[in-house]
């Protein structure tokens, strides 16, 4: 599930000197440990940013069905 920084808020915000999205790789292992991605920027669970316009939810049909195959729902929301 991507989590989303307005909505679920930042984990560590006493950390946090700017936008989720500014953190350093060093930064986010010290809040949330070998996460691959920074868990409070909303894209950060999806599992192909480079193809995202926009949120996970708004992805057409056909968009998440070139991305995830035949999932019956978007699997990175």
């Amino acid at each position: 599930m991507c989590r989303n920084e307005r909505q679920e808020g930042c984990q560590k915000p006493e950390n946090l000197t700017g936008k989720p999205e500014a953190c350093s790789p060093e930064r986010i292992r010290k809040c949330h440990g070998d996460a691959d991605a920074h868990p409070c920027v909303e894209t950060a669970g999806c599992e192909h940013p480079e193809r995202l316009q926009g949120k996970p939810g708004d992805c057409s049909p056909e968009q998440i069905r070139q991305c995830h195959g035949d999932a019956a729902s978007h699997p990175c929301e």
